[in-house]
C-alpha cells in the first residue's frame, strides 16, 4: 500500500505538520474573542453587530462550504486544496486589521470561514492514506489535539499578546499608517500563516488508497453509503455530537464562575486556557495509549475510545457546575475537559476506518457539518432560555448539569446500543477492501 512507500519519521512529520497547521486554525478563529471589546469600540457597533461576528460570521461560509470542498478534495489533491486554503484564511485573518467598517470585517470572517472549511476534511483525509489501519487511530488521535492546543494558545499566547499590545498603544506598521493595538493583533496571528503554506510543499500527496469504485474517479455518494449504514454512522454521530455540545459549555465558564462562586473574567479565562493546553495532550495521550490497548481485543478500537470519553466526560461536566466549592469546580472540570478531549480523538479515527478512501473528505466534512450544526444548537440557546425562565441567574449550575444529563445519558446508550452496528459496517469494509483482520496478529507500532 501506499502509507509503507514513506518512512515512519516522515509519516509523523507529515501529522506534526498537519498538526500546526490546524492549531494556526484555531488559533486565528479565537483570537477574535480576546480583542471584540477594542473593535466594539473603535468600530462602533452594537452587541448583536459583536455577536454576528463571534458566531454566524465564521460559522456560516464553514458549514455551507465543508461538505463541497470536501467532495472536491476526493477527487483532486488535497494537498494543494490545503494549501490554497491556508493562504486564504492567513489573508482574510491579515485584512482583518485594515477593516474600519462592520461590514468589511463581516466579509473577512466569512472568508476566514471558507479558508478553515478544508483544514480538517483533507489533514484527516491525508493522514489516513498515510498509516495503515492499525496506526491510523493513534496518528489521527494526535492530530486532533489541535482544537485544544488552539484554543488553549489563544487564550495564553493571544492574551499575553494582546495585553502587550495594548501597552504600545497605536504603532505605526510598514508605512502604512497608524494602527490600533487590535489591528496590530489581525496582523501579528495572521502573516505568520504563510510560513505554514510554504512548508506544506513539503508534503507529497500521498495516493487515494482504500477506494470501492471501479474506477479511478469516485462513483459512490457519500450521504448514500452513509445512510445504508445509519445504525452504525448515527451512533458515531450522536456521541460526536453530544461530546461537541458538552465543549461549547466552556462558553458558560465565566457567567458560571462569576455568579456562583464571584470569580474574576481574567482569572476565569486563564484556567480555561490552562485547561485547554494541558488537558487536550492529556487526553489525546490516553487516547492513544487506549486505542492501542484496546486493539488487541477489539477491531472497533476507536469506537470504543468514543465512549471512555463520554463516560469520563459527561459525568464530570454534570457535576463541576454544581460543586460547593470553586475549588471542587475546578478538578472536576479538569477531569471533565480530559473526558472530551479523548471523545474529541476518537470520533474521527472511528469514521476513517469506516469509510472507503473514495468518500472519505466527504465524510469528514459530512461529519463535522452535523456535529457544528446540532451541537451548538443543542447547548447555548437552551441554557441560556432556560436559566431566563427560572428567573434566577446563580441557576445557571444547576441549568447546565441538568442540559448534561438528558444529553449525554441518552447519547452513551445509543453508542452503546450501535457499537455492534459500527463493528458491522466495519467488518463489510475492511472485507470490501480485503482488509487482514487487525486482531490475528500484534498491531503495527510506530
Amino acid at each position: 500500500m501506499e502509507q509503507r512507500t514513506h518512512s515512519i519519521a516522515y509519516q509523523w512529520y507529515v501529522v506534526g505538520l498537519l498538526l500546526l497547521v490546524f492549531i494556526l486554525s484555531y488559533f486565528d478563529r479565537y483570537i477574535l474573542t480576546l480583542i471584540i471589546e477594542p473593535i466594539k469600540q473603535s468600530l462602533h457597533l452594537s452587541d448583536f453587530q459583536v455577536g454576528l461576528l463571534l458566531g454566524p460570521a465564521f460559522s456560516l461560509f464553514n458549514v455551507l462550504m465543508g461538505i463541497p470542498l470536501g467532495w472536491y478534495a476526493d477527487r483532486a489533491s488535497r494537498k494543494w486544496i490545503l494549501i490554497a486554503g491556508i493562504v486564504f484564511w492567513c489573508a482574510m485573518t491579515t485584512a482583518s486589521g485594515f477593516a474600519t467598517s462592520f461590514a468589511v470585517l463581516l466579509l473577512l470572517r466569512l472568508g476566514l470561514g471558507l479558508g478553515e472549511a478544508v483544514v480538517s476534511p483533507c489533514s484527516v483525509s491525508m493522514i489516513s492514506d498515510y498509516f495503515d489501519r492499525p496506526r491510523r487511530g493513534r496518528a489521527i488521535s494526535v492530530y486532533m489535539a489541535g482544537p485544544y492546543l488552539g484554543a488553549g494558545l489563544a487564550f495564553l499566547v493571544g492574551g499575553n499578546l494582546v495585553g502587550w499590545l495594548t501597552t504600545m498603544g497605536h504603532k505605526h506598521f510598514l508605512g502604512l499608517g497608524e494602527f490600533e493595538m487590535w489591528q496590530m493583533a489581525f496582523f501579528l496571528v495572521g502573516i505568520p500563516g504563510f510560513v505554514f503554506a510554504g512548508l506544506m510543499l513539503t508534503v507529497r500527496e500521498p495516493a487515494h488508497s482504500e477506494r470501492i469504485s471501479d474506477t479511478g474517479q469516485p462513483r459512490i455518494n457519500a450521504f448514500r453509503y452513509i445512510l445504508a449504514r445509519w445504525r452504525g454512522f448515527g451512533a458515531l454521530f450522536i456521541g460526536a455530537t453530544c461530546n461537541f455540545a458538552m465543549s461549547t459549555l466552556t462558553f458558560w465558564n465565566v457567567p458560571l464562575f462569576q455568579r456562583v462562586w464571584g470569580w474574576d473574567i481574567a482569572t476565569i479565562g486563564t484556567v480555561t486556557g490552562l485547561f485547554y493546553f494541558t488537558a487536550g495532550p492529556i487526553g489525546t495521550a490516553i487516547a492513544v495509549w487506549m486505542t492501542r490497548h484496546f486493539l488487541k481485543r477489539h477491531a472497533d478500537a476507536a469506537m470504543r475510545v468514543l465512549l471512555l470519553g463520554l463516560v469520563i466526560g459527561v459525568p464530570m461536566s454534570a457535576l463541576y457546575p454544581v460543586m460547593p466549592t470553586a475549588q471542587l469546580a475546578v478538578a472536576a472540570m479538569f477531569v471533565a475537559f480530559v473526558g472530551k478531549s479523548i471523545a474529541t480523538a476518537g470520533g474521527p479515527s472511528a469514521l476513517s476506518l469506516v469509510t472507503p478512501g473514495d468518500i472519505r473528505s466527504q465524510s469528514v466534512a459530512i461529519f463535522n457539518t452535523v456535529i457544528t450544526l446540532v451541537g451548538p444548537l443543542l447547548g447555548p440557546p437552551i441554557i441560556g432560555w432556560a436559566t431566563d425562565y427560572s428567573g434566577d441567574p446563580k441557576s445557571i449550575g444547576m441549568v447546565l448539569s441538568i442540559f448534561v444529563v438528558c444529553v449525554g445519558i441518552p447519547s452513551i446508550l445509543f453508542v452503546i446500543l450501535g457499537l455492534k452496528h459500527y463493528r458491522r459496517a466495519l467488518v463489510e469494509l475492511e472485507a470490501t477492501l480485503d482488509v487482514p483482520d487487525p486482531l490475528a496478529g500484534s498491531p503495527a507500532t510506530a
